[in-house]
């Protein structure tokens, strides 16, 4: 089982031309290998991000524990600052006052990172500069911000949202010896706002296409493919008007969380335990969260569908694929159609034919009847 699920794992690895801020991890002697990093004692991770890492790793303390899974042997950190872009935590470092505090918190596992945690204030980037030159971590997740996700041309502009270079040119000078992850996050919802694309099927398909282009630029070690299980889980029966999110923005507080949770673990985790995430009993009602916005409890059904959805994810992360009707099978191998081409409604929805009236998608267009 444990050789099976690294060799599923293997789909998400990514290994670029060296990056452009000049560094190339093969040439200095290191082990390029994922699995190898992955599998490695004493384990750590650190995720510079924002609001949506909390999405992203929420319920993997309650996943872990539920599934007894061994996590002795390593550690997961997470610093998030608000709708964080990667020339925010450039200009934090550099105690350039953004007027945002930040936090940095031990997600899970057994081992302790020698950095401080806690609280992070406006303009002072001390916190910040002690994480990265405090600990020698193994993966470093980083991810843009909400806004200029789809849009990688933006990635390395000089403005509010660009500033890759210059943050991986910082994490480089204080560790070259640890392999570079990116988080594939998770779409806006079709009706929220900020999603210029009004589909959110249409936005994560090009947050999709960005990441892969970042991964062909850069020296990217791997990919957490967060928000394809999310997309997944969208073109699902469980999808609600909000497009399974908490505000049109973040993800919804209950199963979607957990879904993207999931991922984290199969990608992460499984390697290490042999263990899949279809495995995890964890429950959560959504009596037991507050909020005002709709939620769904995980139960045994929506939890074996949101643990496909993060499956799914894994094994086949630019695609969306229908948890209900798709499974993984044999060595990466999806048995399904994708959810792209087909007729879909503003959700991602897949419909039997063009509706009478109103808005769809089809071969990636929209149209207006």
């Amino acid at each position: 089982m444990k050789q099976f699920i690294i060799a599923m794992l293997a789909i998400v690895v990514q290994l670029g031309q060296p990056g452009l801020c000049g560094y190339d991890a093969a040439a200095q002697g290191l082990d390029t290998s994922i699995n190898g990093v992955l599998t490695k004692p004493n384990l750590k991770i650190l995720h510079i991000g924002n609001s949506f890492t909390f999405d992203t790793t929420c319920y993997l303390p309650e996943i872990v524990k539920g599934m007894e899974a061994d996590v002795s042997d390593l550690c997961i950190y997470r610093m998030m600052l608000s709708s964080a872009s990667f020339k925010d935590w450039y200009d934090t470092y550099n105690d350039i006052d953004i007027h945002l505090d930040y936090r940095i918190e031990k997600v899970v596992g057994g081992i302790d990172a020698g950095i401080a945690t806690g609280e992070g204030k406006a303009g002072d980037g001390s916190l910040f500069r002690q994480a990265l030159s405090g600990e020698q971590w193994n993966i470093i997740f980083i991810q843009p911000d909400p806004f200029s996700a789809p849009y990688y041309e933006q990635w390395t502009n000089h403005d509010a949202n660009g500033y890759l270079n210059e943050l991986l040119a910082i994490i480089r000078e204080h560790q070259p010896q640890a392999t570079i992850g990116l988080v594939l996050q998770h779409s806006s919802a079709s009706n929220d706002v900020y999603n210029a694309e009004g589909s959110s099927l249409e936005r994560w398909r090009l947050i999709a296409e960005s990441v892969r282009q970042c991964c062909v630029d850069y020296d990217i070690g791997i990919v957490l493919p967060y928000g394809t299980a999310v997309q997944n889980l969208r073109a699902s029966s469980l999808n609600n008007d909000m497009d399974l999110t908490s505000d049109g923005a973040h993800c919804e507080f209950v199963l979607t969380r957990y879904a993207a949770s999931c991922c984290y673990y199969q990608a992460i985790i499984a390697p290490r335990t042999g263990i899949p995430v279809t495995e995890d009993k964890t429950r959560i009602n959504k009596e037991w969260i507050q909020g005002s916005s709709p939620m769904i409890s995980v139960d045994d059904y929506t939890a074996s569908i949101a643990q496909k959805a993060a499956m799914l994810a894994v094994a086949d992360m630019y695609h969306c694929n229908n948890p209900e009707t798709s499974v993984v099978v044999g060595m990466n191998k999806v048995q399904s159609s994708p959810v792209l081409p087909g007729i879909y409604d503003l959700q991602g929805r897949r419909l039997a034919d063009k509706p009478q009236k109103g808005m769809f998608i089809q071969d990636r267009k929209k149209y207006v009847k």
